[in-house]
């Protein structure tokens, strides 16, 4: 029996990240198909030859991931938006869900062009009150 195409949510290192993390599980469930959290750092995330990461934030998105039953994986890249498409075609994603941070609607048109029949949504921050 064939996997269905896993839903790829896009995080940064911010705990507001959540709010994907759930649009995502949702979506999953809703499907019956797995779920993949994806972090990409960039080289300018490195100082002195390691990653600078709040292991706090890690720990609670990894949290997260672990209770919405999905795989999460932390990548190092030069290029970031190569590395979020190699990742989606070596996995067979057919959706992904970002944030609405800097550049998104860029980071959305590029992976769409390198990603034929994929669809990525942009989620909007919720605001509290």
């Amino acid at each position: 029996m064939d996997e269905k195409s896993p839903v790829m949510v896009l995080v940064s290192m911010q705990k507001m990240c959540a709010r994907l993390i759930r649009a995502g599980a949702d979506m999953a469930m809703k499907q019956g198909c797995p779920l993949k959290i994806v972090h990409v750092s960039t080289a300018s995330e490195k100082q002195d030859g390691q990653t600078k990461m709040d292991a706090q934030v890690l720990n609670y998105l990894y949290a997260l991931a672990n209770e919405a039953g999905a795989e999460m994986c932390v990548l190092s890249a030069e290029v970031v938006v190569t590395t979020m498409v190699d990742y989606a075609k070596e996995h067979g994603v057919k959706q992904i869900v970002m944030g609405n941070g800097e550049n998104a609607d860029g980071i959305a048109k590029t992976l769409t062009g390198f990603l034929p029949g994929v669809r990525v949504l942009i989620m909007e921050e919720e605001f509290q009150d």
